[in-house]
């Protein structure tokens, strides 16, 4: 079982350990309201390095990636990111994952427990073109700030031209004579920035991060926080709602996806689909009644019919309900139908209720 390089600072801060697709991850480190809290009112710090991260470097680096994702690349500006996925021939997922273009590089930002480690996969493609994969995941840790108060958090860490960043921009920025790529990401729904660093220097960042201050305080935060958070949010993840067998418009995921670009695999499927109109199959939100939380995989059913399936279900701490997310045929979607969950411990009343479950709350514009 992996552990990031932080596992010793984790240990100190009396993390609760998860296991998470091969690695041992933070579930939390005090009790998930606090976490939740930071999250919501304050800022949490989070320890993302358990992904996979990959650069992709060469002349031919734009076009290549170009073909092999679901978004416009070629046209991407140095020093912005954008959300994309990779497709099978089939129109089915990949991955789905963050691209960051700086001058002289792609660099690749997606979730672990992928069926082929994502090197690996997208070395297959790549035949005559002038590029190189370089896998980043052991080199480079990747710390993330969330919460309405990590512009001020980071800030005052690394100057406040931070503070200035829009959604999705990427920084190059300094601490301690190291690099630190910054670019300001969402991950549950609030304000926040992903941070680049050498793995040597995390806990050096992590502590210049975690440093007292009168005005606010940063709060170490685990998966069972950010998981929450980000179901109410209604953000779908890899190995939770995001699988192989999925079309990411059945995950309402039509913002990692260009209409306009050119050929990439998968394509076609996408386009039949756009030109049909709809999936017959997409991502819902539904409060439970009663205490039974469905364990993912249970089967929903209506009026005597099999008609979609549980992903995720959670004890919501801002509507104090149990919620999830799961898929459901499009034609019952309508706002308060009921559908039945066939759990394990017996039928569990869903009601089809509108994503996301709490307003997302970051600044679209900054």
């Amino acid at each position: 079982m992996k552990r990031t390089s932080l596992s010793a600072l984790h240990e100190a801060r009396g993390a609760h350990w998860v296991e998470h697709h091969g690695w041992e991850i933070p579930a939390c480190y005090s009790r998930l309201e606090e976490e939740y809290h930071a999250l919501q009112e304050g800022v949490g710090l989070i320890d993302l390095s358990h992904r996979t991260r990959l650069r992709v470097t060469g002349r031919d680096r734009r076009t290549w990636l170009h073909g092999q994702v679901t978004q416009e690349i070629n046209k991407l500006p140095d020093w912005r990111a954008t959300y994309a996925a990779i497709l099978n021939p089939q129109g089915h997922m990949v991955s789905d994952l963050r691209v960051f273009a700086v001058p002289d590089a792609l660099l690749l930002d997606a979730p672990a427990g992928l069926a082929t480690p994502l090197a690996e996969y997208l070395e297959r493609f790549l035949i005559m073109e002038r590029a190189e994969i370089e896998d980043l995941t052991d080199s480079w840790s990747l710390l993330s700030l969330q919460g309405p108060q990590s512009p001020y958090a980071l800030g005052a860490v690394l100057g406040d031209s931070v503070t200035h960043l829009k959604m999705g921009d990427v920084a190059q920025h300094t601490c301690q004579d190291e690099p630190v790529l910054v670019s300001r990401i969402t991950h549950c729904g609030e304000d926040g920035f992903d941070l680049f660093v050498p793995a040597a220097k995390a806990a050096v960042l992590w502590a210049e991060l975690c440093q007292p201050r009168v005005e606010f305080a940063v709060h170490s935060v685990g998966r069972a926080a950010l998981n929450l958070r980000r179901l109410e949010a209604g953000i779908p993840w890899w190995g939770e709602e995001l699988g192989p067998s999925l079309v990411p418009l059945e995950a309402r995921l039509d913002h990692a996806i260009s209409l306009t670009k050119g050929c990439y695999v998968g394509q076609e499927i996408i386009a039949r689909i756009d030109a049909r109109g709809h999936v017959n199959n997409l991502m819902a939100g539904f409060f439970v009644h009663g205490d039974t939380l469905p364990p993912r995989g249970t089967e929903i059913h209506h009026n005597g019919r099999k008609v979609g399936k549980v992903a995720t279900a959670l004890d919501s701490l801002r509507l104090e309900r149990p919620i999830a997310l799961g898929f459901l045929r499009r034609e019952l979607h309508e706002p308060g139908t009921r559908v039945q969950a066939l759990a394990p411990a017996g039928v569990v009343e869903l009601e089809v209720t509108p994503l996301p479950f709490v307003p997302h709350d970051y600044p679209h514009d900054a």
